[in-house]
């Protein structure tokens, strides 16, 4: 059996040699993605309107063009929507043109009134430009957002918005007492955080190569009184889905078609009702960027870091983001749940809640419970799209006779968008631009798809309520005899079952084990793993509950040192309680 190395864990300062760790395998049973229902309405915590200008572009004419920023726009408007929100303009390719964006941001603004919150979000490319406020930015570069028309000549220049001139209109949404919530799916850096194995098929990025205007005819919009940046703004919150010198990829999000920006589906998921982590009907800065940066980490194998930003003013801890109000149905006490979503990547509609009395316009927490998705009511994901997999060669004749347990199958060609692709010659298997595992045989590789099949449904799984889990030192490829610390955060006296999965889908329970404590006594738990053999990717499980899990227990021990990752999919399905976080991450090793 493949062994890790050393693994250790330290709460409250201790550290202890726990096991050698054999890598395991889990999966998990798809949540319901479940949308909260049409009688919750997302609301100001302050009494006013939500609004929201929603871009999402495509088709650029002159530049690559993106696959996912239009269905990232239009998941963003249905979850507003579906949410109760009346005020909501989508400006979709070529109506993001640059007239037409300022001109509905200008009337936004005409109708924006005191205690208002504006959401302000835009998908598609971005780039960098020097600064035109000397000393504005740190590294002298401002953020820039391309629309579709854009291209470097006179005309074309005048296609794209400055990250100066939504700063100037964010300030006069200030001006008229509102607070923003800006979302910026793009990226304006050209670095990554692992290398894209050659072999891989092509990614799709949000950023284009760098341009020189010989000629710029762009007329900025400004006013006197204009932030020199964001840390001047009074109000706002700012995501972005990756940092200046990083780009941000478009994702494959499970039960999903197509590819999806991971910060715009987070941020949907969270208007429904997903950040709201102690379900009191009122989402803090500090719950919101928890949540948003926890999916995003998850959804896209750890290649983002979301970035997020609030005012000096804003603390994060204390200052409420928006919040959730009874719509008319419930104040008449029907309490019957009858909206479905219509946006892209989201479930089935929410369930009905439990009939309720006409109760004050915020919500408590026993309302929200009985409306937003919980974790015991989750039924085992079905198998779904087949897992496509592909022969670096673009032979499918290795595949004819390959059988697998729970996943379902399909040979395509590695141009073919595949979620596997296998190396004939080295036997590596590769997938999303990193190598999962190495030396598989053809016989092997049904292990390889049916932990692929569990990864999609432990990522559903981890979406609506995560537990914030970080690998550090950081999300590159790890070596051999390198020290990997995993770090759970807000878990004291949560129960804590953490696990991991190998490349080959074996499951290993890593705690709690033997005398261990099955709660954290602290505020975080950090567990160390020293890289061996085998390479590849590995991925920690961890769920926490403030109820001690003693039947996942013992099936994690059933199925200990064995590949079950289908079995520990349908178990979590089964076991995990009502207010379970779960989280998932994976980290990559080579030689």
């Amino acid at each position: 059996m493949p062994t890790f190395g050393e693994i250790m864990i330290k709460i409250s300062g201790v550290w202890k040699i726990v096991l050698t760790l054999s890598l395991v395998a889990a999966a998990s049973a798809c949540f319901d993605g479940a949308r909260a229902s049409s009688e919750l309405k997302l609301s100001s915590p302050d009494g006013g309107e939500v609004r929201a200008l929603v871009i999402g572009i495509d088709e650029y004419q002159h530049v690559r063009q993106l696959k996912g920023a239009t269905a990232d726009a239009r998941d963003i408007e249905s979850s507003l929507r579906t949410m109760s929100v009346r005020d909501v303009t989508a400006l979709i390719n070529a109506q993001a043109d640059r007239s037409d964006v300022l001109r509905e941001i200008s009337a936004m603004v005409e109708r924006t009134k005191a205690n208002d919150v504006v959401f302000l979000s835009i998908a598609g490319h971005g780039t960098q430009e020097p600064e035109r406020i000397k000393g504005s930015q740190p590294d002298g570069m401002e953020d820039v957002f391309l629309l579709p028309g854009f291209e470097p000549t006179a005309a074309g220049s005048q296609q794209r918005i400055l990250g100066s001139e939504f700063n100037h209109f964010i300030r006069q949404f200030e001006l008229r007492g509102a607070k923003v919530i800006f979302v910026a799916d793009t990226c304006h850096g050209g670095g990554m955080v692992r290398d894209i194995d050659p072999r891989a098929a092509e990614m799709s990025f949000r950023q284009v190569p760098s341009y020189t205007l010989l000629v710029d005819e762009l007329k900025p919009v400004s006013g006197q009184g204009d932030p020199r940046s964001e840390l001047d703004l009074d109000h706002t919150a700012f995501l972005a889905a990756v940092d200046r010198y990083t780009k941000a990829p478009e994702i494959h999000v499970p039960g999903i078609e197509g590819l999806r920006g991971a910060l715009s589906y987070a941020v949907a998921r969270a208007i429904e009702g997903s950040a709201d982590a102690d379900h009191d009907g009122r989402v803090t800065l500090k719950e919101l960027f928890a949540n948003i940066r926890q999916v995003v980490y998850q959804l896209s194998d750890q290649r983002q870091n979301v970035v997020t930003t609030n005012s000096p003013s804003r603390s994060p801890d204390t200052e409420v983001a928006f919040a959730f109000t009874r719509g008319i149905a419930l104040t008449q006490g029907t309490g019957q749940g009858t909206g479905q979503g219509t946006g892209q990547g989201t479930g089935p509609a929410s369930r009905p809640a439990a009939p309720q009395p006409a109760a004050p316009a915020s919500l408590t927490n026993n309302i929200v419970s009985a409306l937003l998705p919980r974790a015991n009511e989750q039924k085992a994901a079905p198998t779904g799209a087949p897992i496509r997999l592909a022969a670096l060669d673009g032979k499918a004749d290795y595949f004819r006779t390959l059988k697998t347990r729970d996943s379902t199958l399909q040979a395509v060609q590695p141009t073919d968008n595949p979620d596997l692709i296998w190396d004939p010659s080295s036997h590596d298997v590769i997938a999303w631009g990193d190598v999962v595992a190495y030396g598989v045989e053809l016989a092997d590789l049904p292990n390889i798809i049916e932990r692929t099949t569990a990864m999609r449904s432990l990522k559903s799984m981890a979406t609506p309520s995560p537990q914030v889990l970080r690998v550090s030192p950081d999300d590159g490829v790890h070596h051999r005899s390198q020290v990997v610390e995993i770090e759970l955060s807000e878990v004291k006296g949560r129960a804590v079952v953490l696990f991991n999965i190998s490349s080959d889908g074996t499951v290993q329970l890593l705690y709690p084990k033997g005398a261990d404590t099955p709660s954290s006594v602290s505020a975080s738990m950090r567990v160390s793993l020293r890289v061996g053999e085998p390479f590849g990717a590995e991925q920690i499980i961890a769920v926490t509950s403030q109820q001690r899990m003693i039947d996942l227990e013992d099936i994690l021990l059933q199925f200990n040192r064995r590949r079950a990752s289908g079995q520990i999919v349908k178990s979590l399905a089964r076991y995990v309680p009502a207010d379970a976080r779960i989280g998932s991450v994976g980290f990559f090793t080579a030689p």
